[in-house]
């Protein structure tokens, strides 16, 4: 859910983006509380539709809070994955990271670039770092946990997850399509 107060958005919110073929990944856009461009790139981010790095390469070449530049990075980062740029989405990721190596949404969003590439082992480490970080939407990272076991055919772990996932999002429809099938 996002929450504004005049020109700033304040609580971070998720999307569910198709981001190749399915399955759809859950991801987490992180607010930030600096420039326009900022406030455009983490829309553009959390709409799952928008294909245009502009604003957050215009955030990201002016002056900015450290703490606003490690979130345009992630946001960016989001937006090269829904373009299948996954080493500039990785990059993004890293740079965040090294700003702010606690950003629980930096290592889900940078273990679907991982998924995305196939590496599934990679993926699962940024997936259970982002829960060990307390991350806002632990659903998010135990549904991702799902999909790298069901892509690794282990039916008893991504059932296991998805189980989480749904304890910690009850009537999570994405997680309950997955139990059913």
């Amino acid at each position: 859910m996002k929450t504004s107060v005049p020109g700033l958005c304040l609580v971070s919110a998720f999307s569910l983006v198709l981001l190749a073929s399915p399955p759809a990944l859950a991801q987490l856009s992180v607010t930030t509380f600096g420039a326009t461009d900022a406030q455009e790139c983490y829309q553009n981010a959390s709409s799952g539709y928008s294909r245009d790095t502009g604003p957050c390469d215009e955030a990201l070449s002016g002056a900015m809070s450290k703490s606003d530049r490690v979130k345009t990075l992630v946001n960016r980062g989001i937006i090269h994955n829904h373009n299948g740029d996954l080493g500039d989405a990785i990059s993004d990721f890293n740079e965040a990271l090294d700003g702010d190596s606690g950003l629980a949404e930096a290592y889900i969003n940078r273990g679907n670039s991982f998924f995305l590439g196939g590496q599934f082992d990679n993926a699962l480490s940024d997936y259970e770092s982002s829960l060990a970080l307390n991350v806002s939407e632990p659903w998010a990272a135990w549904y991702n946990i799902g999909l790298v076991h069901d892509a690794r055919n282990d039916e008893e772990k991504a059932r296991a997850a998805y189980e989480e996932a749904l304890a910690a999002k009850p009537g999570f429809e994405l997680a309950l399509a997955k139990l059913e099938e």
